[in-house]
């Protein structure tokens, strides 16, 4: 029997009221990331809108208020809704849908893409491998064929030497910006604003006066963080809050680590600062702390997937089976 046919079976059987008592008693946590209107990406506009709609059918959405709350094992399980990045795109297709439907979210905001024609490092990548129009070009002495058989290879190569650049993240960005192909000579305005721009500080201050939504934390630069000295992992964190609680004019205690990126030392600066809640992808240090809160990625278009992973993909990570 196939993953694709486990998954089928197990989504439908979550139409039953028995398998509510298997479901987890505190709320699931999804992530969801950029959300453009146009369907370049599994999950755009219509299909979001759908997610919702799905959810609000057979679940509970709550706010982080919720995050602990328990609920009786016949109750509806609760799900919490997550963005991660900051993209404009939050700011112009997903909050009028969530709105639309009345369902609270917390969004996790990069500052660095606030400013016209810049991008967080990941979305260069992307944008390269998508769009990147010539036969390829050289970077520190390396060709790099962007034809259609090796482009994958080639951006994947591309990243593993650009992350490995020291200091983190600045010698990425420094290269990014000076030696490689500009990503606004490939890509065209309307593309760059519905997928890869970040969201204003207008527009933040906008989704933080809304009682349907919360901002947090989550760096400036989008580093790995345990990549980062001590001065830039302390200067990532301080500047994006400082920037949000800024622009919100609300205090900001919540952070969510970038590509589910922490270590002990990670937590140890949060709770010094004063972060009281972190949100990791899957948690690296079981320490049942509220800086550990797991969530589970939503990468696929199928409503069939997004309810399995509701109700199962917390057992299945129990036992190292794979979600994603």
């Amino acid at each position: 029997m196939t993953h694709s046919t486990v998954r089928r079976i197990l989504s439908l059987a979550c139409r039953l009221p028995a398998v509510r008592v298997a479901a987890p008693r505190t709320p699931v946590v999804l992530l969801y990331h950029g959300v453009p209107q146009r369907p370049r990406n599994p999950v755009c506009g219509a299909v979001f809108e759908a997610h919702v709609m799905s959810l609000k059918q057979h679940f509970e959405l709550v706010s982080p208020e919720a995050i602990t709350r328990r609920r009786a094992s016949l109750e509806a399980p609760r799900v919490l809704l997550t963005f991660d990045d900051g993209f404009r795109n939050n700011a112009e297709v997903v909050a009028p849908i969530l709105r639309k439907h009345a369902v609270p979210a917390l969004f996790f905001v990069s500052s660095r893409h606030a400013t016209t024609g810049r991008y967080l490092w990941f979305s260069y990548l992307i944008a390269l491998e998508e769009s990147f129009r010539g036969a390829g070009f050289s970077f520190r002495g390396t060709f790099f064929d962007m034809s259609i058989g090796r482009r994958r290879g080639s951006v994947r190569q591309l990243r593993s030497i650009l992350l490995e650049l020291r200091p983190h993240p600045a010698a990425m960005y420094a290269a990014i910006d000076r030696e490689l192909p500009r990503l606004d000579e490939f890509v065209s305005e309307d593309e760059r604003n519905d997928r890869y721009a970040g969201m204003t500080s207008g527009q933040v201050a906008a989704l933080a006066a809304d009682p349907l939504f919360s901002i947090g934390v989550h760096t400036v630069d989008h580093p790995f963080l345990t990549k980062c000295e001590p001065t830039e992992l302390a200067r990532q964190i301080a500047e994006n809050r400082s920037w949000i609680e800024m622009a919100t004019g609300r205090r900001c205690d919540t952070i969510a680590y970038p590509s589910g990126d922490y270590d002990s030392a990670v937590l140890d600066y949060c709770r010094r600062v004063g972060l009281v809640s972190g949100y990791a992808v899957a948690t690296r240090l079981n320490s049942r702390s509220p800086l550990e809160v797991s969530r589970i990625g939503i990468y696929s278009d199928s409503l069939d997937v997004l309810q399995f992973k509701v109700h199962w993909a917390h057992r299945l990570r129990t036992v190292g089976l794979p979600i994603g």
